[in-house]
């Protein structure tokens, strides 16, 4: 495996926006009592986005040999942003995925994501919660169905038809039960797990169903 260095992308840094990377990198990774958040706070138009690239370049210059996994999530005010900014903090030419989905739609997204070593995830206001529609898109309420079909304390027929909303019940029915539907494992039995110790809203749904 070819290794990765942060040379090229620092180069490519004024000097004081190099002196942000270092300081930044160094308290996050080589202080004996590392920070595990840090604020850069500048003016519009002196490079927060290429320190951001520049700190990401060194981060996985330093996790290299120590993760299986670098994923950089990347949150912003909109989709449009997100997009724009998710290409230029890429460091090795665009070879990671680049997800700008709804955070619903996340266990859907996992396999992708562990194909890489390094993965870069935007999330804006609009790709994780639209909060005029209060039953979803339908695609979240097939990820939901699926995820939940088998739990023994659920009844399927009535998960079924509640999850339908007002989407038509042949079109439901066809989204919600034919077809293949690539879900995390790890992800749906946590789900299930924590959905099982809330004891109100798991009456409230077994209730409904």
């Amino acid at each position: 495996m070819t290794r990765f260095s942060s040379a090229q992308v620092l180069a490519q840094l004024k000097d004081f926006q190099r002196r942000t990377v270092d300081h930044v990198f160094h308290r996050m990774y080589l202080d004996a009592a590392p920070t595990r958040r840090f604020l850069v706070a500048d003016e519009v138009g002196l490079g927060k986005t290429m320190v951001a690239k520049g700190i990401i370049a060194r981060t996985i210059e330093h996790l290299q040999d120590s993760v299986e996994r670098i994923d950089i999530v990347y949150v912003c005010s909109n989709s449009a942003i997100a997009q724009q900014n998710v290409a230029r903090l890429k460091v090795d030419g665009g070879s990671e995925f680049a997800l700008a989905s709804r955070l619903t739609l996340l266990p859907t997204e996992v396999h992708n994501l562990r194909k890489n070593r390094v993965n870069f995830v935007s999330f804006t206001p609009g790709t994780t919660f639209d909060l005029k529609s209060r039953a979803g898109l339908m695609r979240e309420r097939v990820v939901l169905f699926r995820m939940l079909r088998g739990e023994r304390w659920l009844d399927a027929g009535g998960l079924l038809n509640v999850l339908q909303a007002t989407a038509g019940r042949e079109r439901w029915q066809e989204c919600a039960c034919k077809g293949e539907l690539p879900l995390d494992a790890d992800l749906t039995e946590a789900f299930c797990v924590s959905l099982q110790t809330d004891e109100a809203f798991r009456k409230k749904l077994i209730d409904l169903c």
